[in-house]
């Protein structure tokens, strides 16, 4: 009896770059994982399959163009890449507009081109074969016409140097760690801007993979402790709304790290009806997965209160401050945070009457 074969469907480009769009959407509100199951059952298909092609959308290290670059003109969607078996890479709007494939092969040189003539500062000596991998240096957003060869670009005010354009964000992140704790934080940070360069923290949608999310949190950490918290607060916010999305949980440690970097930046640049919110989140989830009595539950907590006192709710801090201070006594005896929290409550108590705020975080010392 001969061998019943499961026939090779070809799907088109089209149909690809749409059940892509229809992933990424989803997974704006459900996480990725998810978005993928529901598509493949919508349409039929295995969750490999789904998972395969979203992979070849998004992936960093083999993109004829990096990612987040390329929009269509005539809608204005992200550009997808699509490579099929046996054919070469292409671009597709998503959802697409009735456009066709464009070669990618095309568009990466026009890139080039522009780069080569508009920035080549920012192309290292003998590397101009590779110019359109320092494109996010020079171009914010390139919108592509209907040959591929006509380009719309949005350039920068400001070029910014590009280092490893195609190192995968998985490296990077591991990259700016090492050069973090060996007592290099500007290299770091240089190496997460680099990554981040097709993302504006103030409009972009949240992060779909834990690696790009981790590289914004640290990013935000690190220009935090570098004395700019103003420029720390975007990407503390991004990174944050990311972690929670793809983790699925506000109480898991990386995003409940993410939400102390947050509040932090909240804090320091005056916004303290924001950092007053995000450190009673914090304290509820310290609460959540640590317990009440936890250093770090209680920690949170003396921050929260100083931050109620600045904005004016004295009794209110002083209350919670001292109720932080005697189960911190009775739990963890002889910790030396506590001496801190007895200082700044003594000096609310001495300026509350007068209302003279000016207290320093009793854990930021």
């Amino acid at each position: 009896m001969p061998t019943r074969t499961r026939p090779v469907v070809a799907w088109s480009p089209t149909y690809i770059a749409n059940a892509v769009a229809a992933t990424l959407q989803r997974a704006a509100d459900n996480g990725l994982s998810q978005a993928i199951r529901e598509v493949a059952r919508t349409l039929g298909l295995s969750t490999g399959t789904i998972e395969e092609w979203v992979s070849r959308a998004r992936t960093t290290q083999t993109a004829p163009v990096p990612p987040g670059l390329l929009a269509c003109r005539a809608c204005d969607q992200p550009m997808i890449l699509i490579q099929l078996p046996t054919c070469e890479q292409e671009y597709l709007c998503a959802p697409a507009c009735d456009r066709a494939p464009l070669p990618a092969e095309t568009i990466r040189a026009a890139i080039a081109v522009a780069v080569l003539r508009r920035a080549p500062g920012l192309v290292p000596t003998g590397k101009a074969a590779r110019a359109a991998d320092f494109a996010p240096g020079a171009m914010h957003r390139v919108r592509v016409g209907a040959t591929g060869t006509d380009l719309s670009i949005t350039w920068r005010t400001e070029p910014q140097q590009v280092i490893g354009p195609r190192m995968a964000m998985a490296q990077r992140l591991h990259q700016a760690r090492q050069h973090a704790e060996t007592g290099n934080p500007t290299r770091a940070v240089e190496i997460l801007r680099s990554g981040l360069l097709h993302i504006d923290p103030m409009c972009d949608d949240p992060a779909l993979d834990t690696a790009t999310a981790y590289v914004a949190a640290l990013l935000a950490r690190l220009t935090l402790g570098a004395g700019d918290p103003h420029a720390a607060l975007p990407w503390a916010v991004w990174a944050h709304r990311s972690l929670r999305r793809v983790l699925r949980s506000p109480a898991a440690p990386e995003a409940r790290a993410a939400l102390k970097v947050l509040a932090a930046a909240q804090h320091r640049v005056g916004d303290l009806t924001a950092a007053a919110h995000s450190y009673s989140d914090l304290t509820r989830h310290h609460c959540e997965a640590d317990g009440p009595t936890a250093l770090s539950t209680l920690a949170a907590q003396a921050t929260l209160a100083v931050v109620l006192y600045k904005s004016g709710h004295c009794e209110q801090g002083q209350q919670l401050l001292a109720r932080t201070i005697t189960t911190h006594r009775r739990i963890h005896r002889d910790h030396p945070a506590r001496a801190r929290m007895i200082e700044a409550l003594h000096r609310m108590r001495a300026t509350c009457a007068s209302h003279h705020h000016g207290l320093s975080d009793p854990h930021s010392r």
